[in-house]
């Protein structure tokens, strides 16, 4: 079994760079792989050297070109996900006086849970089993251990806010906020007021620069939407009006607040195309740079370039379904807004004639 790094897949065998210098061939493990990636295969016996120089100067050569392929490794592993390892997929912080960090993996269960405060690490050693616990079920644990230790008291916030790492999957995005939607169903039958927004993973290393959460740091920066909570009590038709009218003001002020959030993530996304295009152009000069005959490297080139740009194409198509998604969900609420509108205005002509 040998080490080494992949430099072309085809259907029959993946060729990988060993840490000699050699070319190795190998039959396929898995469904896929990435230029770049390192893997441990058993090879076949076929190996390609160049034979035009001794073996002595090909490997040191190839030494050199290894290192620099392992630099630009390194570079590519903080922006594409290469492999599926059980990783946080998404951060999602829980402040109500305790102030929580929670790592969830794709299947949104936990794999890390920070206590961000005193508080919370007082709170922390009432939840020993957290590990692989579900989304739910470790917000329950930490709003009903904050409830029974008094910092959760009538009329007091709980705010969630997530964090999405670069590797955004629609599915995985629409289950989480699912789950948070229905976290906040159930907390608002108690009168407790469950506040969620989204943020992005630079705001998040600027909370961690600071000591604080993600959301700690969206409310110093007075971007968190006040929480409404519905009054149990009835109440005149008219009153209820008016009602109405404060919430539509209330609502336009939190898709004020989307739209803002919308335009900094599409900065943030156009930040990171212009990193991963960087980091090709490295990966492609090291392949320049490198002693491999020439028509090998341009055909790794080519490869390189074909697969980036089915990668790019792919992420543009779930970047420009999830838009669509969006909006479509943003066009249902609208039009079960304008009904329950239509609905009330109907129930106020109805009371002015019975005044009358």
């Amino acid at each position: 079994m040998k080490k080494g790094i992949v430099m072309d897949v085809n259907d029959d065998y993946v060729t990988m760079l060993t840490p000699d210098g050699e070319f190795v061939k190998a039959k396929h493990t898995k469904k896929s792989y990435e230029i770049g990636e390192e893997i441990t295969c058993f090879p076949i016996d076929v190996r390609v050297r160049n034979a035009s120089k001794p073996r002595f100067f090909q490997v040191r050569k190839w030494r050199y070109a290894l290192v620099s392929s392992l630099v630009a490794i390194l570079f590519l592993s903080l922006f594409i996900p290469f492999s599926t390892r059980n990783e946080v997929y998404a951060y999602m912080s829980i402040d109500i006086n305790p102030s929580f960090e929670v790592g969830l993996d794709e299947n949104l269960q936990v794999i890390s849970l920070e206590a961000l405060n005193d508080e919370a690490k007082k709170l922390l050693e009432s939840i020993p089993d957290w590990k692989n616990s579900t989304l739910d079920s470790i917000t329950e644990e930490i709003i009903e251990h904050s409830k029974n230790s008094g910092y959760l008291k009538d009329g007091k916030q709980v705010l969630i806010t997530t964090v999405v790492t670069d590797s955004h999957d629609t599915k995985i995005d629409r289950e989480l906020e699912q789950g948070i939607e229905e976290i906040k169903k159930e907390y608002k039958k108690e009168q407790i007021a469950v506040t969620s927004i989204t943020s992005t993973v630079e705001t998040r290393k600027a909370a961690q620069e600071k000591g604080i959460s993600t959301g700690k740091l969206l409310i110093e920066k007075d971007k968190v939407p006040k929480p409404v909570l519905e009054k149990k009590v009835q109440q005149p038709v008219r009153q209820e009006k008016k009602n109405q009218q404060k919430k539509a003001y209330e609502q336009k002020e939190i898709n004020k607040f989307k739209n803002n959030q919308k335009q900094q993530a599409e900065e943030v996304r156009e930040e990171l195309k212009e990193k991963k295009e960087q980091i090709k152009e490295k990966v492609k000069n090291n392949i320049e740079n490198s002693n491999m005959p020439a028509h090998l490297k341009e055909k790794k080139i080519e490869k390189i370039e074909e697969k980036w740009e089915k990668k790019k194409q792919k992420q543009e198509e779930k970047w420009e379904k999830k838009q669509r998604k969006k909006e479509e969900k943003k066009r249902d609420k609208e039009d079960r807004w304008d009904k329950k509108e239509n609905h009330n205005r109907g129930k106020d002509r109805k009371h002015d004639d019975d005044d009358d």
